[in-house]
């Protein structure tokens, strides 16, 4: 076995078969992707003592402890009696399981927070909320393991915090659990999957809601708002990157290889291979741990043009990705999905899937570029047959770009550049992150609200006079200066310009005259905005006969007035 085998075998999880020139510079393309090595990132670390607690009736959680005493220490939270512990100075019992003493304390819990090596249970204690480890005196003040028995556990994250078992009546799960649970002792390290940068985030604006499109897709329940920005609890993270995926700003970012080792990556491998073969690959996305199986398992039936490209997770590619993967050369790009794939992370790439499609066909393109495939779908090779005249006869160079809205705009002109697209603009589904704001100039009083919360500097206003513009490319349509506006001015309208020029210029969407001050003649406020106050004041006892000329001078003049 050479050297490259075992670099192929290494990534992908087996091996690429084929003697013929197509299938070896398919081994060869897949070498150029790999040269190179990623960017570190950081590590998240987990430490336990292996304390496990077992939740559930008296003796089923007995029973279970019965299998774990001598590996693991174990004590009981029984949830089938009334709480008799009152009675004991300890605050819990003991119980003899296979020789050994099993504390027991009667209860059920309230709240489960943290992970592996870090779990803070909550129970009801005499009428109020008390940390069991508290109850029962633990040195460490944690508890490590949690074990819940209950048919309807007590955490429901689509993907449960590391160190937390919910077999929910599931004996085949039980049983894994308590395989895995003996290994739970120790410190553990996983790479830090995604990063985020709160400065170019569109979650909120001075208190108003805008985007929470990661924290909708997060199957882990790691993401939250706090403070008006998303806090990110690492070592609940489970690294699925859909939340990186859906971000409009880039904002959260995959860190696990970053945007710009994947780009480059992609970029050798997809020009090896037409260099070498002038025919254009079908680029095949999996994660070996659910899919990686079925795909050794028919890759020998695969055409050679088809590469398989290992992502650590089905989740952790978006548009950026899969959109300069065709504007690289790519025939297709196919993501491959599994049974194990969240419910929310599916949605979240059958949303952005469909959203390549319209961005595709807009530009000129079949819409069937960017698929996903089930993995049950995926016995034979003509699920993946692609129309071989849908192929990109000039591929893109560009490489090295670590910023998603930058990336994807080289993407859409180069797409546009080699295309025939026949329109000025592409209409979006709502949600999309590209678009612009229509301003009725009529309600607008140039107020600048909507400037002052814009996150992504899309709107702006002028220091010189009245006027406010807008850059269709910053826009993210997160739809924060439409609740700010206080005159309801604002509407988005999800679209995409194709001339780029068009798309990166800033242009004025409403302007007037300034208003000058009856005394100073200083230019203070609007037309529209003095027209506004008098028509709301004009009742008022302050504001009748000369009072309402205090609204026609600055805030010095004002003062001058009134002394």
């Amino acid at each position: 076995m050479t050297d490259s085998d075992r670099e192929i075998i290494d990534y992908l999880g087996f091996d690429l078969p084929g003697e013929n020139q197509l299938a070896q510079a398919r081994r060869t393309a897949l070498l150029r992707g790999l040269e190179g090595s990623a960017e570190p990132t950081s590590l998240v670390s987990y430490t336990s003592a292996g304390l496990v607690l077992i939740i559930g009736p008296e003796p089923s959680a007995l029973s279970v402890a019965e299998s774990l005493v001598g590996s693991v220490t174990c004590f009981v939270l029984a949830t089938d009696a009334i709480d008799n512990t009152l009675s004991t100075p300890m605050g819990y019992e003991k119980r003899q399981v296979a020789g050994q003493d099993v504390p027991i304390i009667f209860g059920k819990p309230e709240k489960i927070l943290g992970h592996l090596g870090s779990f803070e249970v909550i129970i009801e204690r005499d009428q109020r909320e008390v940390e069991l480890a508290k109850v029962m005196n633990l040195a460490s003040g944690g508890i490590d393991v949690v074990l819940d028995l209950a048919r309807d556990p007590l955490l429901r994250t689509e993907l449960l915090p590391p160190g937390y078992f919910a077999p929910a009546g599931d004996s085949s799960r039980l049983d894994q659990a308590l395989s895995d649970i003996p290994e739970l002792a120790g410190i553990f390290e996983k790479p830090r999957y995604v990063q985020y940068n709160p400065d170019i985030c569109a979650h909120s604006e001075r208190g108003i809601a805008g985007c929470t499109q990661c924290i909708d897709v997060c199957p882990a329940g790691s993401l939250t708002s706090l403070a008006g920005r998303i806090s990110v609890d690492p070592h609940l993270c489970h690294g699925m990157g859909s939340c990186a995926a859906v971000c409009p700003t880039g904002a959260m970012t995959y860190a696990y290889p970053n945007l710009a080792r994947t780009l480059d990556s992609l970029r050798r491998l997809l020009s090896s291979f037409r260099e070498a073969t002038d025919l254009s690959a079908v680029l095949l996305l999996f994660d070996s741990e659910h899919a990686g199986s079925t795909v050794k398992g028919v890759v020998a039936n695969m055409a050679a043009d088809v590469i398989p490209w290992r992502i650590e997770e089905v989740g952790s590619t978006g548009i950026e990705v899969w959109l300069s993967a065709v504007a690289y050369g790519a025939r297709s790009v196919v993501i491959v999905t599994t049974t194990h794939t969240p419910s929310s992370t599916r949605t979240a790439l059958e949303s952005q899937v469909k959203l390549a499609g319209v961005l595709l066909e807009g530009l000129g393109y079949s819409s069937n570029y960017v698929r996903l495939i089930d993995v049950e779908h995926f016995s034979d090779s003509a699920n993946l047959a692609v129309d071989p005249s849908s192929e990109i006869r000039v591929a893109a160079t560009y490489g090295g770009i670590d910023e998603k809205r930058v990336a994807l705009r080289f993407a859409f002109d180069h797409l546009l550049q080699v295309g025939n697209a026949s329109k000025d603009l592409i209409d979006l589904p709502t949600g999309s992150p590209f678009g612009t704001v229509n301003i009725d100039t009529d309600a607008c009083t140039l107020c600048m609200a909507c400037v002052s919360v814009c996150p992504s500097g899309a709107l702006d206003d002028d220091k010189e006079q009245p006027r406010l513009t807008f850059l269709e490319w910053n826009c993210v349509q997160c739809g924060i200066c439409e609740r700010a506006c206080p005159e309801g001015a604002i509407s988005l309208h999800p679209r995409l310009l194709l001339n780029a020029e068009q798309r990166m210029q800033v242009r004025t969407v409403n302007e007037e005259s300034p208003f000058l001050c009856i005394d100073c003649g200083k230019p203070f406020t609007t037309q529209s905005m003095v027209s506004k106050m008098e028509e709301k004041l004009k009742g008022h006892r302050m504001f009748q006969g000369d009072g309402l000329k205090s609204l026609h001078r600055c805030e010095d003049c004002q003062l001058k007035a009134m002394f």
